[in-house]
């Protein structure tokens, strides 16, 4: 059914389920959410399916938006409930101020529209039912470069019409849902991130992965879903291994190419690291000192130019409870009734 008309797209608002995993030795990324766990929430507050555990689960789940930065603007064409997360964009039913977090029922002329972020770089829209736009490789997610998922494979725009399907719980149970105040994220640098070292952390010399871990690196405005570049010092290699010399040239950061786990971060020729996001490819020839922790890939994709990330090394047992532990988050437990 029709449910939304867009009247501004906004900068860059894209239609994102929980991703297309298993695509990757295709040379297809998983897109999906840049933060997981806010549209895992505006999900499961207007009685929607959060999919399963990220990036490894094989059911996406339902439909939503991401939003970045600003300027969002849509008319509902009938009755729903939607939820509003992720980033503060000032959202506004009416051009009264509304709650994020929270389950809303809006009616048919209403105007939602989202404003312009301060703290955060992506806000998430659930709406009751799901968005309805085709399947590619089992997901709606779009990934803009591939023009694939969402409608066309592209941002929305002014006259997009937004389908949903039928929700599965009346609306008066759903108005007025709400996270629990202690799981709401907050937006704000130095953000911590968390990775695991390698795979080729042992090509960097000693004093250069320390410097990984305690250096204050700035975001980069060139930045998007496929990599985020992170402004320092230059990081240097060990002395290059002769059949690296042979089969990958003599650029101390080349590798023969290897595949690229969703987080990886790649340093070419020492400068700049990327960690590469939901849009990024799959096969790289250049040095990865570390790999960013499923469970704070959100961070990374909430951080905005120019603003600090400082990352710190845990093990592989660590990132996998850490993973464990936001999708158990991603769930009725953790919202409060109307």
């Amino acid at each position: 059914m029709d449910t939304f008309e867009v009247l501004d797209g906004g900068l860059h608002s894209t239609i994102q389920d929980g991703g297309r995993p298993g695509y990757l030795a295709t040379g297809m990324p998983p897109s999906g959410p840049a933060d997981r766990f806010a549209l895992g929430i505006a999900n499961v507050l207007v009685g929607n399916d959060p999919g399963e555990r990220y990036l490894v689960g094989r059911r996406p789940g339902d439909a939503g938006l991401e939003v970045l930065l600003f300027g969002l603007k849509l008319e509902a064409l009938i009755e729903t409930v939607v939820a509003v997360t992720g980033a503060d964009m000032a959202p506004t039913l009416n051009g009264a101020p509304v709650p994020m977090w929270q389950a809303m029922r809006v009616r048919a002329g209403d105007v939602l529209a989202l404003g312009r972020t301060m703290r955060g770089a992506r806000t998430y829209l659930g709406i009751a039912g799901g968005i309805d736009v085709p399947l590619f490789g089992g997901s709606r997610a779009t990934n803009v470069r591939a023009f694939v998922g969402g409608i066309e494979g592209r941002p929305l725009k002014e006259g997009d019409v937004l389908r949903t399907f039928p929700r599965r719980r009346p609306l008066d149970e759903l108005e007025g849902r709400r996270l629990r105040p202690a799981l709401i994220p907050v937006y704000r640098p130095p953000w911590r991130v968390r990775v695991v070292l390698g795979p080729q952390d042992d090509l960097f010399l000693e004093e250069s992965v320390t410097t990984f871990l305690t250096f204050d690196w700035k975001l980069s405005p060139t930045s998007d879903r496929m990599g985020y570049r992170y402004v320092g010092p230059k990081l240097e290699f060990k002395p290059r291994p002769a059949y690296l010399v042979d089969q990958a040239g003599a650029d101390p950061s080349n590798i023969v190419d290897d595949t690229i786990p969703v987080g990886g971060i790649q340093v070419p020729g020492g400068v700049e690291p990327i960690v590469l996001h939901v849009d990024g490819p799959s096969l790289g020839g250049y040095a990865k000192i570390a790999t960013v922790i499923s469970a704070d890939l959100g961070k990374v994709g909430q951080s905005r130019p120019g603003e600090t990330t400082n990352f710190m090394a845990v093990s592989t047992d660590e990132a996998v409870a850490a993973l464990k532990e936001l999708e158990a988050s991603i769930a009725e437990a953790s919202i409060l009734g109307n």
